[in-house]
C-alpha cells in the first residue's frame, strides 16, 4: 500500500482500549492490535457488548447494559496532530468549522478553539478516530451518493479514496476476486441534473480492461457493468467491511456481525481478510457464525481474544479465552479441524471418543428429547487422550460439558488421573487408593477368564485351512483371539457384568459414582458396539447397519442405550 494510505502513525492520533471491565465485575486487558471476538446464543448480549462500547465512547447518555467501565490508550493528542488530522480528513463549512459526520449517522461539530490545550482523558476527540460498522451502515457505504445534496461524507472519503488511490482498489479487488470471483471500480455520472458517484461491479478482466483504457473509453465500458448497489447483500456488506479497512487510518474497528448474508466459505474468508488488513488496528466483533472464526484463527491466533457471553434471566456472565490458548487451539490439528469450537454457541458440548459415537448417542438424543438435542453439541475429539486438553478450554469459556467414554477409561491410572485433574487440580487424589485397589483386585480374580496359552495355541490352528494364503477374515478372528489376553481389555468386551462380585463390584461403583460427579459416563456394557452385539462391525459400519436393521427407535433394543441417555441428560421416564 502506498504512501497515501498508510501515515506516518507517529503523527496521527489513535485510541484504542486498555482494559474493559464487565457489569458482574469480570475485566480483561487487551492490546493495541487484539482482535475481540463477542459470542454466545441469540440475545445474550454480543451486539450490546459494541453499542456499550459506542456509547462510551461517545458520551451518550444511553444506559451502558453489560459494560461497566472502560479505560483507553491514547497517542499524539497534540494540538498540531489532532489539527493536521482534521486537516487531512475533513472539510470546513462557512462557518470555519469542521462538521464531522461519523459512520452511525451522527454528526459532530469541532472548531479551532477545541484544538487548543486537548485533553487526552476528554472523549470529544475519540468519536471521530473510530469506526462502527453496522449491518445497516455497511449497506449504505455501498449505496450511489448524489454530490449535488447534502452528502454523507464518512462514506465519500471511502468512495473517493479508492477511484483515485489505485493500491488501494487493486487491494480490495484481491480480496473480492478470492471470495466472490468479482471485482469494483468507481464510476461518475451525471444524470437529470444529478452527479452521481457509484461502485460498478464485474468480472476480473473487464475490471482490468477498464483500468487499462483511456478516460473516455473507460468511462463508456464502466456505464454497461452492473451496479454494486444492485448486488446481493453479501458482497455489499464485504466490500464495505474490507474498504473500511483498507482506506481508514482509525485505530479502533467495532464491527457487527460481519459474516451476515455470506455463505460459510465466504465468511471464513472474510475472517481471513479483516485479519490481514487490520494489523496494526484494534477490533470489537460480534458473531454467531463459526467460519468467521475459524478464519480469524488461521490468519492471527496471536491477535485473538474470544469473550462467551451467557445469560441467566437478566444477569451476564463472560468467560475470557485469551490469546495464549486460542493459539494452542490454532497450533493443534486435532482441535483446529474438529467441531470443539461450536460450543461456543449450545448450551452443552458432550465429548465423545469418535465420531461414530456422536451420531449413535445424537440420534438416541433427538429421539427421546428433541429440545435438549437442539442445544447439544456432540463432538468427536479423536481418542481420550484428548479429552484432557479440550476440558481446560471449555473451563475457561464457560461452556457446560458431558464425557463419554468406554468402560476401558478406568483400564489406565495416568491416563485417568490426568483427565480427572484437568478437571480440578489434584481431584484424582480423592480415588487414587480406591482406583488403585480396584484394578489389582479385578486383575487377580480375572485369572480364570484369561485363557492359557495352549488354548489360544488352539483356537488360532483351528483357523488355518487348505488356502496357500491368509485370508482377511482369517487375519480379523486371530487378531480377536490375541486381543483376549489380558483381563482389563476383557472388561471393554463384557462391561461391567464381569465384574467379580463383592469388594470389586462396589469398588467400580464408587468410582463411577465419582465420575458422574465430574461429569463423566462411562458405558457400563463396555463400549457402544456391545448395546446391541447382535451386529456383529464396529464404528460408523455399526451404526449404519444398527439403524438399517432396527429402523423404527421404539424398538426394544435400543432401551439400553435409552436408559443411558436418560441418566445423562437427567431426562424423565
Amino acid at each position: 500500500m502506498d504512501e497515501q494510505l498508510i501515515k506516518d502513525e507517529k503523527k496521527t492520533p489513535s485510541v484504542t482500549i486498555k482494559n474493559i471491565e464487565f457489569n458482574e465485575g469480570t475485566k480483561i486487558s487487551l492490546d493495541p492490535d487484539d482482535i475481540v471476538v463477542f459470542v454466545g446464543a441469540n440475545n445474550v448480549g454480543k451486539s450490546r457488548a459494541l453499542k456499550d462500547i459506542i456509547a462510551d465512547i461517545t458520551e451518550s447518555t444511553i444506559q451502558n447494559v453489560i459494560i461497566n467501565k472502560i479505560e483507553y490508550n491514547v497517542e499524539n493528542f497534540e494540538c498540531e496532530s489532532m489539527k493536521n488530522f482534521f486537516a487531512t480528513h475533513f472539510t470546513k463549512d462557512q462557518n470555519n468549522h469542521y462538521n464531522v459526520q461519523m459512520s452511525d449517522v451522527s454528526s459532530h461539530c469541532y472548531s479551532d478553539d477545541n484544538f487548543k490545550n486537548i485533553d487526552e482523558t476528554s472523549k470529544y476527540f475519540y468519536r471521530v478516530l473510530f469506526t462502527f460498522l453496522s449491518t445497516e451502515s455497511r449497506l449504505d457505504i455501498t449505496k450511489p451518493i448524489r454530490l449535488n445534496y447534502s452528502i454523507d461524507r464518512y462514506n465519500f472519503n471511502i468512495m473517493n479514496i479508492l477511484e483515485t488511490n489505485k493500491e488501494a482498489i487493486t487491494l480490495l479487488n484481491r480480496f473480492l476476486l478470492l471470495g466472490f470471483n468479482k471485482a469494483v471500480e468507481i464510476d461518475n455520472k451525471l444524470q437529470n441534473g444529478d452527479f452521481i458517484k457509484k461502485y460498478k461491479i464485474g468480472n476480473e478482466q473487464e475490471i482490468k480492461d477498464i483500468i487499462e483504457l483511456d478516460k473516455r473509453s473507460s468511462a463508456k465500458k464502466l456505464k454497461m457493468l452492473e451496479n454494486l448497489n444492485e448486488q446481493g447483500d453479501g458482497i455489499r456488506s464485504a466490500v464495505a467491511v474490507l474498504a473500511s479497512l483498507i482506506v481508514n487510518e482509525h485505530s479502533l474497528y467495532l464491527i457487527d456481525e460481519p459474516e451476515t448474508f455470506l455463505h460459510p466459505p465466504q465468511a471464513r474468508l472474510l475472517g481471513k481478510n479483516i485479519v490481514e488488513l487490520s494489523k496494526n488496528k484494534q477490533c470489537f466483533i460480534s458473531t454467531h457464525n463459526i467460519d468467521l472464526i475459524r478464519g480469524l484463527l488461521e490468519n492471527g491466533s496471536s491477535r485473538i481474544k474470544i469473550v462467551k457471553i451467557d445469560r441467566m434471566d437478566n444477569t451476564n456472565k463472560f468467560h475470557v479465552l485469551d490469546n495464549e490458548s486460542i493459539t494452542k487451539i490454532a497450533n493443534d490439528k486435532n482441535l483446529k479441524y474438529s467441531n470443539i469450537l461450536n460450543g461456543l454457541f449450545y448450551k452443552q458440548v458432550v465429548l465423545c471418543e469418535n465420531e461414530s459415537d456422536c451420531k449413535f448417542y445424537s440420534v438416541i438424543l433427538e429421539h427421546l428429547d428433541s429440545n435438549t438435542y437442539q442445544n447439544t453439541l456432540f463432538c468427536a475429539v479423536g481418542g481420550k487422550d484428548q479429552f484432557k486438553l479440550i476440558i481446560p478450554l471449555l473451563k475457561k469459556l464457560g461452556i457446560n460439558y458431558l464425557i463419554v467414554a468406554d468402560i476401558d477409561l478406568i483400564n489406565d491410572k495416568t491416563k485417568l488421573k490426568q483427565l480427572i485433574n484437568s478437571i480440578e487440580n489434584d481431584e484424582y487424589n480423592k480415588i487414587a487408593s480406591l482406583h488403585n485397589d480396584f484394578l489389582n483386585e479385578f486383575q487377580e480374580k480375572s485369572d480364570s477368564l484369561i485363557k492359557k496359552q495352549a488354548t489360544i495355541k488352539q483356537e488360532i490352528e483351528e483357523i488355518f485351512n487348505t488356502d496357500e494364503y491368509m485370508s482377511t477374515e482369517a487375519a480379523e478372528k486371530i487378531k480377536a483371539i490375541l486381543k483376549k489376553i489380558n483381563s482389563l481389555k476383557l472388561l471393554k468386551e463384557g462391561g461391567k457384568f464381569i465384574l467379580p462380585a463383592g469388594e470389586c463390584t462396589i469398588k467400580f461403583n464408587q468410582i463411577q459414582q465419582f465420575l458422574k460427579e465430574n461429569s463423566i459416563y462411562i458405558v457400563e456394557c463396555g463400549e457402544i458396539e456391545r448395546f446391541i452385539p447382535e451386529i456383529d462391525m464396529h464404528g460408523n459400519s455399526w451404526v449404519e447397519a444398527v439403524f438399517e436393521k432396527y429402523k423404527d427407535l421404539n424398538d426394544s433394543k435400543y432401551n439400553s442405550v435409552k436408559d443411558f441417555i436418560k441418566e445423562i441428560f437427567k431426562i424423565p421416564n
